[in-house]
């Protein structure tokens, strides 16, 4: 497999894919990096690091070595926020970046008033969201199954995890460098809890898919990698989810795969009706929602 979408072609701030270096580039980078990030690591076991802090500067150790001098990206109007002294903790960076971090107190700062170069605001967004406790994230060094990540979502949690291994040479589950998959992560984050009115619908869908989940074929291989990718992948609207997941379960099996997955928990007809011409969204939205909700935990 090859790639030639290297962030360095395009400087524009915010911008994001999947891969954002080439195979080449990331077999090279890769002793380096874990070089790199090793110090920050020892730094987090000993306690002297917080999960967000870490995540923060693993975030600023690859964007500084992918765009040395530029990675910063733009200046924001200024924004105090407490934090860890960067300057305690083994960045080297170059003059002009020293430079422009001079007014810069804290490692929280630097998330608040740059538009990091290749890094979607959101991004930013999650980390001082997360450092504030506003949102539930956990960092993990390891790639959580699907079912780990619906138990987490069940609770109102997610994961964010951080690759600091040989892992970093290859595209994780070959789609991701290992970058791309910790900020898709904090995206994902973002969007499940940023001003999100779909939230409570959400957690009433994950704890019934929990509550249900032996149910599931997982054997059909096609069927497994679309139930997976709602349950772990997917931020969206409750109804969608549940449309999304009933195409699937029609598909792959049958209408009455899907009718007898909830029989015993009392739904709603309109669940039944969802993909027809008999939904009416107007009435039979708020009929499920009603219904979800006393899956979600209290």
């Amino acid at each position: 497999m090859t790639d030639n979408s290297s962030n360095k072609s395009s400087s524009r701030a915010g911008r994001f894919k999947k891969k954002l270096v080439t195979e080449t580039e990331l077999l090279n980078e890769a002793p380096q990096l874990m070089a790199k990030v090793a110090p920050f690591h020892e730094l987090f076991k000993l306690g002297k690091l917080n999960e967000i802090q870490f995540t923060a500067s693993y975030l600023i150790l690859i964007l500084s070595h992918r765009c040395p001098g530029t990675w910063p990206g733009s200046k924001k109007p200024f924004t105090k926020v407490p934090g860890i002294p960067w300057r305690e903790l083994p960045f080297q960076f170059e003059p002009n970046v020293l430079k422009r971090l001079d007014h810069i107190e804290t490692l929280e700062e630097i998330f608040a008033n740059f538009a990091l170069k290749s890094t979607p605001m959101t991004v930013n967004r999650a980390i001082l969201e997360w450092g504030y406790g506003n949102y539930g994230l956990e960092l993990m060094f390891r790639i959580p199954s699907p079912s780990e990540v619906l138990n987490q979502q069940k609770k109102g949690r997610r994961c964010v995890t951080c690759i600091l291994d040989k892992r970093l040479a290859s595209y994780i589950l070959g789609e991701r460098d290992a970058l791309s998959f910790t900020m898709h992560d904090l995206i994902h984050a973002d969007h499940f809890y940023f001003h999100n009115e779909c939230y409570q619908g959400q957690l009433g869908f994950y704890g019934l898919l929990a509550k249900t989940f032996a149910y599931f074929d997982l054997s059909q291989e096609e069927f497994a990698r679309e139930f997976e990718y709602v349950i772990a992948d997917m931020n969206a609207y409750a109804i969608h989810l549940l449309k999304c997941l009933k195409s699937a379960m029609v598909h792959y099996f049958s209408e009455d795969y899907f009718r007898n997955w909830p029989k015993e928990l009392n739904p709603p007809k309109a669940l039944y009706a969802l993909n027809t011409s008999d939904y009416d969204a107007v009435t039979m939205d708020q009929e499920i929602l009603n219904w979800l909700d006393q899956f979600r935990l209290r």
